[in-house]
């Protein structure tokens, strides 16, 4: 009899078990999404936060503009054409790690505008290309999308 009982106190314990292992494996898988998303827009924030510093010095030297939303070349010699060089650098530093962040951090995949926004920005600048295709190591994840055609609509806002 007594076996009987430890028996059944046994398999009791044993479900009890199963069912507090199930229902810690469904905390931590909803532990588990939202720390992806918090990790995804903190990435996100990282990345539009960089082309906001790249956007503040263009706003800062209005005379630069053209050379990034308008097509304008990059100016042959000067203090001017350091400066958008030097900005072009930081502009595909940006975007670069916008494009490695989307392919890497869970929760951002669907986070196409990168792909469209660096697509526009190579239409719109010849500042950019240059530097990408001087230095194609560089930019790892960005250098693959100057082979590609913009999408329709695709330009960048100024």
């Amino acid at each position: 009899m007594s076996t009987l009982i430890f028996g059944i106190i046994a398999s009791a314990a044993a479900v009890f078990s199963i069912l507090f292992s199930a229902w810690q494996i469904r905390q931590l898988t909803r532990q588990t999404v939202i720390t992806n998303g918090i990790a995804a827009a903190s990435a996100i924030y990282n990345s539009v936060e960089r082309l906001h510093n790249v956007g503040t010095l263009i706003f800062q030297h209005p005379q630069l503009n053209q050379y990034f939303f308008h097509g304008a070349a990059v100016p042959e010699s000067g203090d001017e054409r350091e400066q958008v060089l030097t900005l072009a650098h930081m502009f595909a530093d940006a975007l670069d790690y916008g494009l490695m962040i989307k392919s890497l951090a869970p929760g951002t995949s669907e986070y196409d505008c990168w792909d469209y926004y660096v697509a526009g920005m190579f239409a719109t600048s010849p500042a950019i290309r240059q530097v990408v295709l001087d230095h194609p190591s560089w930019w790892p994840t960005l250098t693959p999308h100057l082979s590609e055609p913009p999408p329709p609509g695709t330009m960048p806002r100024v």
